[in-house]
């Protein structure tokens, strides 16, 4: 199937494209909007899209070609999560109780995002509520998007909540996608789907405007098909902002630390196979390598509560019919048939908004601080005993039928960075069953971002380990 744009084309490509003339922003934006027509019902990877993005896009073009002031992204499609406020487009997060809700506002970075140029194309599926809702609900499954598929084998999973935003760029619906995490959302979905998935350190991108879970850990950041795509969007969205270093080489005297991650009993091949050709390109490279292993932090017993005290500020202010606090949404979704609250449990909506009940706020607090401040000790403890640029970890194991639910054979490591606040980024490495997308994450020091993606962009350019989809029903017997 042809792709809305040429696979190689990078963010950069396609701007320079535009500004000799080969391609007009109109032309990409109706070429992708055509894709997703043609994709999404197979995939599910777009809730909507905004029936105004030709015409932005037709403006670009005008203020192009008469030498107006143009930014960073000026002209190339993108899609947002639809977690994140967006002006003119509902933001459900995957929820009926949110069909209705129109933001008065942008999001920050969807605010930066325009300033930048980029065409708002519309909004991506996600698992519902950012997957804080229920234990027992498929990834990337809402009432609102349905059922997102692997873009690679359908009967997979997409893994994550921001599974619409992988597939997507997977897929060449858009050139660039912006996911959300809060324990590996961005992470294990773009791993899964073979491509690039950038989770910034904590608060170098504006989390205002965006439906919550803990704003201790939420963040959101690009998923793209490759890490030149990553630090060209990171750019814009990122405060304060510096330009990272893309070269395909280490810098000299790079140390690289090898965590296995967090597996249950069982035995992994193939994640071996491509955590192991991973680190001998690594030693290809000039960087070397020592073990580690990370301890794991634990802060499930604190996000209940920040859940509900986030979510219930967050519904008291949004604009249009919805639940306004967490009691009624809990209510609303018991009572609306497209919840499947009989079928998939209301768990973790229960527990926060009974969370108040069995602590008190300064408790929380307490524990928050405690949980972080451990976390980002032992990471940064890793670091300096070992002299370490970064720590390479397998990103997500072989992706699950959707049919198994969560009764699955895990492979994470996102855990650490996610409740640390440091950034963490996917590339693609390899792939189980020749078709099932792997990849390799690269945790880094906190608040060097930039560095990280300069790491990772020398090793995808050294191992160019992805390849297109197939969009196979299923895998060959």
């Amino acid at each position: 199937m042809e792709a809305a744009f040429p696979e190689e084309m990078t963010v950069h490509d396609l701007l320079r494209a535009m500004e000799t003339g080969r391609l007009t922003s109109e032309e990409l934006t109706i070429r992708c909007l055509e894709r997703i027509e043609r994709l999404n019902p197979s995939l599910h990877a777009v809730i909507t899209v905004n029936p105004d993005a030709p015409a932005q896009a037709r403006e670009i073009d005008r203020l192009r070609a008469s030498g107006g002031a143009l930014g960073r992204l000026a002209g190339v499609p993108a899609l947002v999560k639809d977690n994140i406020d967006t002006l003119g487009l509902p933001t459900t997060a995957g929820s009926e109780a949110l069909r209705e809700t129109l933001p008065s506002r942008d999001a920050g970075l969807v605010a930066r995002l325009r300033r930048g140029g980029a065409i708002i194309l519309g909004k991506t599926n996600l698992s519902e509520w950012a997957n804080y809702r229920t234990d027992a609900a498929p990834h990337g499954w809402s009432p609102i998007g349905g059922q997102t598929s692997n873009a690679y084998v359908l009967d997979r999973s997409p893994l994550g909540s921001s599974s619409g935003s992988a597939v997507a760029a997977a897929a060449g619906m858009a050139p660039v996608t912006i996911g959300t995490e809060t324990f590996g959302s961005i992470i294990s979905p773009a791993a899964a789907n073979a491509v690039v998935g950038f989770k910034p350190s904590l608060g170098r991108v504006s989390g205002a405007g965006v439906v919550p879970v803990s704003p201790r850990q939420d963040i959101a950041g690009p998923i793209t098909r490759n890490v030149a795509d990553a630090a060209a969007v990171f750019e814009v969205i990122a405060s304060p902002r510096f330009a990272p270093r893309l070269e395909t080489d280490f810098p000299p005297g790079t140390r690289i630390g090898v965590w296995s991650g967090i597996r249950p009993a069982g035995s992994y091949p193939d994640v071996d196979r491509v955590l192991a050709e991973a680190t001998a390109k690594l030693h290809e490279l000039g960087a070397s390598t020592v073990a580690v292993d990370l301890p794991v932090p634990n802060a499930l017993g604190v996000l209940p509560y920040e859940f509900k005290e986030s979510i219930n500020a967050y519904l008291s202010s949004a604009g249009g019919e919805h639940p306004r606090n967490l009691a009624e949404l809990i209510a609303f979704h018991r009572n609306h048939p497209a919840e499947r609250a009989s079928e998939f449990g209301l768990t973790r909506f229960e527990l926060a908004q009974a969370s108040d009940t069995v602590r008190s706020p300064q408790e929380y607090l307490e524990e928050r601080n405690r949980v972080t401040e451990e976390a980002r000790e032992r990471l940064g403890h890793l670091f300096r005993r070992h002299r370490l640029d970064a720590i390479m970890a397998p990103s997500n194991g072989r992706a699950f039928e959707i049919s198994q639910l969560r009764n699955l054979p895990w492979v994470h490591s996102c855990i650490p960075a996610a409740v640390a606040g440091y950034p963490n980024i996917t590339v693609p490495a390899g792939y189980a069953d020749a078709q099932l997308p792997l990849g390799v994450s690269f945790i880094g020091h906190r608040n060097r971002d930039e560095e990280l993606l300069g790491l990772a962009y020398t090793f995808e350019q050294a191992t160019r380990a992805r390849k297109v989809p197939m969009y196979l029903p299923s895998l060959p017997v």
